[in-house]
């Protein structure tokens, strides 16, 4: 089977995208070609298509997958390709995010009305939708009507060639890391309200990837001179990320804590990442979480609760010795539920349904 994956998005790199080719190269009789963007901006788009056209040409791909997040080049690639299978990649929804999770507040809410109709066509047209989550399949079909047997789950993966954790909880103090985009869901305000109880301790907070507001809240939470200390830097180049700032954190914070309505739904790509590396990894519990249990491979705190949260970080530095057998119960966890194994055979799955 001939298969072009598609992707036009601001980060090409990003890990769902790495995640589904690596699937799709490691199954059998499966030629993929690739036409993702090299540029950025909006000459994004027309990069991406004048690939599509050259594969088009070239190799008449029998299905074509379009990658997170697609919405934008649906319609386009549509009409070049005709009716040949087109799955597409959800993971989540755009329109339900500006209508949940108030990032945007009333503009947002606004706005989703006007796309909803627009993503709801995209959705019934495809031939076949993925997302991240059990939960976020019930999300999809209940909002937009859907066939539940046209959507399915495969777990968004990890670079599984990054280092494991070096030796986490040998220091005495107690390198606590968080990174990411800050939204909502991802519950910051929980983190520092957290934190701040915690000024007595030794812990070295580690948060990459904030902002200007970010920033200005770590300030007013955080006073110098204290136990605690807390870094922050707007950004980190992935690959360093994986080979260093991650091995030597003994705690990651996954989340989500922010008990949004999208963090009920998802496992955050961090919490995934963080895992795979062995490295010992508080979760916000949602009900997308099976098999992630208390203080044995991971430590699991309800979300929007700045007391619990506060109470596992205490945990975890009055039981350092215990952190590094956390960390690889929580490897094994990935390697059972999450990892690229788990995303092909799901994928091979799917791709049978369309066997020329």
């Amino acid at each position: 089977m001939r298969i072009c994956y598609v992707l036009a998005y601001r980060a090409p790199g990003y890990i769902r995208t790495r995640s589904l080719l690596a699937a799709l190269n490691s199954l059998p009789n499966i030629e993929c070609h690739t036409a993702i963007n090299t540029c950025t901006g909006i000459g994004r788009y027309r990069d991406t298509l004048e690939q599509v056209k050259h594969i088009e040409r070239q190799y008449k791909p029998d299905l074509y997958i379009l990658g997170f997040r697609g919405h934008e080049l649906y319609w386009p690639l549509r009409r070049l390709i005709g009716k040949r299978p087109l799955i597409l990649d959800a993971m989540m929804s755009p329109s339900l995010a500006l209508a949940q999770e108030n990032q945007y507040g009333l503009a947002g809410r606004l706005l989703s009305r006007l796309i909803t109709p627009i993503e709801k066509s995209i959705l019934r047209d495809a031939n076949f939708i993925l997302t991240d989550t059990a939960a976020h399949v019930e999300a999809f079909g209940h909002r937009y009507q859907l066939n539940p047997t046209q959507l399915a789950a495969l777990p968004v993966g990890a670079v599984e060639t990054a280092p494991v954790a070096q030796s986490p909880g040998q220091s005495d103090r107690l390198r606590v890391l968080f990174y990411g985009s800050f939204l909502p869901l991802h519950g910051s305000n929980v983190i520092f309200q957290a934190c701040h109880t915690l000024n007595d301790l030794p812990l070295d907070l580690d948060f990459i990837g904030t902002n200007a507001h970010v920033e200005t809240q770590l300030q007013q939470a955080f006073k110098p001179g204290l136990p605690l200390r807390y870094r922050a830097r707007r950004w980190v180049p992935f690959e360093d990320l994986l080979q260093h700032e991650l091995p030597t954190a003994d705690l990651c914070l996954g989340g989500p804590f922010g008990n949004t309505p999208q963090a009920q739904r998802v496992i955050t790509g961090k919490t995934s990442q963080a895992l795979a590396q062995a490295v010992p990894t508080v979760v916000g519990e949602t009900a997308a979480m099976q098999g992630f249990i208390h203080q044995q491979n991971c430590l699991l705190v309800p979300q929007a609760n700045p007391q619990a949260l506060a109470m596992s970080l205490r945990w975890a530095f009055e039981n350092r010795t215990k952190l590094s057998d956390i960390g690889q119960k929580g490897r094994q966890l990935y390697q059972e539920q999450l990892s690229l194994a788990v995303v092909a055979q799901g994928l091979g799955n799917i791709l049978q349904k369309f066997q020329p």
